[in-house]
């Protein structure tokens, strides 16, 4: 009860309603509960068949809700596998409460959403709520068809989709035309699975004020828990005037994110592993992307998906903010996406290149078709090279204590990292104790995002304003 208390007053300033979860409070106290807000309540109490507490008897726990309706609950959430005659009993008691009806799909189920819609609607239920557990991004598509169907239909809808993967749905419900979503209180715990916390619902993504028109955006990867385009590219969107989100998609299934997730997007940002594998997929990519074999960008023309690579010029421009590059020997570890960008551009601005890595068929083939050298990873005694590039994940949070080069190779070097969370590695730590020069991912992180947001906006951010955004971002993580 004191918990309860606690979430109301700390998320009151962004809560549009609460829900009490009755079967994670210990002895709830209804009347007390019914007092602690002057916003709507909903009152659950979630059965352990159905994935919640509690464990009593199904006649104790639908008297419970009965008695949370009459203290003045707003709307009281019952199960549809509760049965018709128990929903019954709570649809002829409107005038104390609406109905929330809700199906919760189990673990690995996929339930076509029309048919859940068909089975729902025709309980008459004020509110139709489905959630089910997403492993991969592609599986928002289930929860926006149902919201759609709801839509075209005039009645009230909830779809979740739970866990990371899901995370979109929990922020674009009015975009496809949502009643609510569920969000995590801002102390104590989340209730379920990939709950947003109120605030950055209201204010990092401005979920509420999305609309139907929204221009949806985000980045594509696995993982992409990490990733810090959310708090640099949605604040912008706020400052350019822009109506447009930009959200998290962990994707493992490209194929099925392209068919059923992409068609909704207007654009979206592309990490490890797929920069390479997505260029096989889109209707297009610009010359220097063709050139590279890698896209890190897609943008929306019309109804055609367009790749470009901004990563090429954005860590070259930030290495040759030390030091210009012609002439010099580059040593890049890594054999992806972003090692061909870095490859193509260094030795497009006349640079000496040699690639590395533990795949060494994919480091032969990168090397031929950039018609630069190739050695073994760990084989690089003799190499004079004067920039070390880190392009790989190595060192990337959470697990921030690798480093791809030993500490002997980096006195006297230049040493530039991709990876940008943390802004300081590993790598780079060890570099500045060896009196290395060093180019954080950071910058390059910045020129390209700078790029990106251009193509997304059809506005050019300032660099400024995108390095502090990115430096608040790394504290609050």
């Amino acid at each position: 009860m004191s918990d309860a208390l606690e979430q109301v007053r700390a998320s009151s300033p962004w809560a549009d309603m609460f829900e009490f979860r009755l079967d994670l409070i210990r002895r709830p106290e209804l009347a007390v509960l019914m007092l602690l807000t002057r916003r709507p309540v909903i009152v659950t109490c979630r059965p352990t068949w159905e994935g919640g507490a509690y464990d009593g008897a199904e006649r104790d726990r639908l008297a419970l809700l009965a008695r949370a309706s009459l203290l003045g609950a707003d709307f009281v959430d019952l199960e549809l596998r509760a049965g018709r005659q128990a929903l019954a009993g709570f649809l002829g008691r409107r005038q104390e409460s609406g109905v929330i009806l809700s199906y919760h799909a189990r673990r690995g189920e996929r339930p076509s959403p029309d048919a859940v819609y068909r089975r729902m609607r025709s309980t008459g239920a004020d509110v139709l709520k489905f959630a089910f557990h997403a492993g991969d991004a592609w599986e928002n598509r289930i929860a926006f068809d149902f919201l759609r169907r709801a839509r075209s239909d005039g009645r009230r809808a909830v779809a979740i989709a739970m866990g990371e993967a899901g995370e979109p749905s929990r922020i674009l419900y009015r975009v496809f035309g949502g009643w609510a979503t569920y969000a995590a209180a801002e102390s104590g715990p989340p209730a379920a699975p990939g709950q947003i916390p109120a605030r950055e619902l209201a204010e990092l993504y401005r979920a509420p004020r999305l609309t139907p028109a929204t221009g949806v955006f985000g980045v594509i990867g696995n993982p992409v828990r990490q990733s810090k385009g959310i708090r640099v590219h949605n604040p912008l969107f706020a400052r350019a005037g822009r109506n447009a989100v930009y959200c998290r998609f962990p994707v493992t299934d490209l194929g099925r994110f392209f068919s059923r997730m992409a068609p909704l997007l207007k654009g979206f940002s592309v990490t490890h592993p797929h920069k390479v594998a997505v260029a096989r997929l889109l209707d297009g990519t610009d010359p220097v992307a063709r050139a590279i074999g890698a896209v890190n960008t897609v943008v929306r023309r019309g109804t055609k998906l367009l790749g470009t690579n901004t990563d090429a010029p954005a860590a070259l421009d930030a290495i040759e903010r030390v030091a210009a590059v012609r002439g010099m020997t580059v040593l890049i570890a890594g054999t992806g996406g972003a090692a061909r960008a870095i490859a193509f551009e260094a030795r497009r601005r006349g640079a000496r290149v040699i690639v590395t890595g533990r795949n060494a068929a994919r480091g032969r083939a990168l090397a031929r078709e950039f018609a630069v050298a190739f050695v073994p990873r760990g084989a690089w005694s003799g190499i004079a090279a004067d920039i070390l590039v880190n392009a790989t994940p190595v060192g990337m949070a959470p697990r921030t204590h690798a480093s791809p080069f030993p500490r002997a190779m980096l006195r006297g070097k230049i040493v530039f990292d991709a990876v940008y969370n943390p802004p300081v590695t590993r790598l780079l730590a060890d570099a500045a104790a060896s009196g290395a020069r060093v180019v954080s991912g950071t910058e390059m992180y910045v020129n390209q995002a700078a790029r990106q947001f251009a193509l997304y906006a059809r506005t050019r951010p300032a660099t400024r304003l995108m390095k502090r955004l990115l430096d608040q971002s790394m504290e609050t993580s």
